[in-house]
């Protein structure tokens, strides 16, 4: 079976793959945009909520689009469930991302390196808990 042709019939595959891609875009454009503007952001409460919002805007438009490629045939109803699952677990994503992010701020780490560092972080956490929710309750059926 073609590489390409197994992503798209295995959930468990396509949707960690989906979301790990998904959120590695999403945080490496933060990471430029919070270090392109961070002169704005008066302080590092607003660096930690800005870069939450923009990295959430961006993972959800790149999952969304990943997950409709690799799951057409299931229609919008499923990408609606996954992502429901993605809101469920994202204030884990969001508290473990920007509490991160706000303790290396405070200990001088940059702004761009910061957003990697904690981001990247929270989605290998996020992921661990999501797979082994979704093995259990069927979702990756």
């Amino acid at each position: 079976m073609q590489p390409l042709n197994r992503y798209k019939a295995n959930r468990l595959w396509n949707i960690n793959v989906n979301i790990v891609l998904a959120d590695i875009v999403s945080t490496v454009a933060t990471a430029v945009i919070i270090e392109s503007i961070q002169g704005r952001l008066q302080s590092r409460v607003m660096i930690v909520a800005v870069t939450a919002i923009v990295d959430g805007a961006i993972s959800l438009a790149v999952f969304g689009t990943l997950h409709i490629y690799a799951n057409r045939a299931r229609g919008m109803m499923d990408l609606i469930r996954v992502q429901l699952h993605r809101w469920a677990l994202s204030p884990l994503h969001y508290l473990s991302g920007a509490g991160l992010q706000y303790a290396l701020l405070g200990a001088g780490v940059g702004t761009g390196i910061g957003v990697l560092i904690s981001y990247l972080s929270a989605v290998a956490i996020v992921r661990a808990v999501h797979t082994l929710y979704g093995k259990k309750s069927g979702l990756f059926r």
